[in-house]
């Protein structure tokens, strides 16, 4: 789940300085959330997946959810 962040943010070649500050956040917050030791509300995590081009699905989903339900 948290990896897919990071992939979704390195793709974009932005650093978490950049995403926080387009999503409106602190860096440490946003470091906390791709680390995994925070969960974002729905709407902070609407506001990332926006910054990075995605949607929440891809970035907040564990992996096995989103493929079976593409799937079903």
């Amino acid at each position: 789940m948290r990896i897919e962040l990071q992939k979704a943010r390195q793709k974009k070649k932005y650093t978490h300085e950049q995403v926080a500050k387009k999503a409106g956040i602190h860096r440490a917050t946003y470091t906390h959330i791709e680390l995994g030791t925070r969960n974002p509300s729905l709407g902070l995590a609407l506001k990332i997946a926006k910054v990075l081009d995605t949607t929440v699905d891809d970035i907040f989903l564990p992996s096995d959810v989103t493929k079976s339900d593409k799937t079903a």
